[in-house]
């Protein structure tokens, strides 16, 4: 059986996580680039809060709250 690895986070690991991809969050709490501080935008183009981080697209580096509407978008392809 193959292995499908998960892994899980709470707010507080959020930052290892981002650092890991060059991201971190502005005084605001929103995620940004860490190197040219712009925002980072979801595939709708929506600033993403440090509290509505839901991680990224597997293989990729889109970033996804943790809505309803983004689970919905990511289950039916859109990402």
């Amino acid at each position: 059986m193959e292995a499908n690895p998960k892994i899980f986070f709470t707010p507080n690991t959020a930052s290892l996580i981002l650092e890991a991809f060059g991201k971190s969050q502005n005084s605001d709490g929103y995620l940004i680039d860490s190197s040219t501080e712009e925002l980072i935008l979801t595939p709708e183009n929506e600033e993403i809060h440090i509290s509505k981080f839901g991680g990224l697209k597997k293989g990729s580096e889109i970033f996804l709250k943790n809505d309803l509407s983004t689970i919905i978008n990511l289950v039916e392809g859109k990402y």
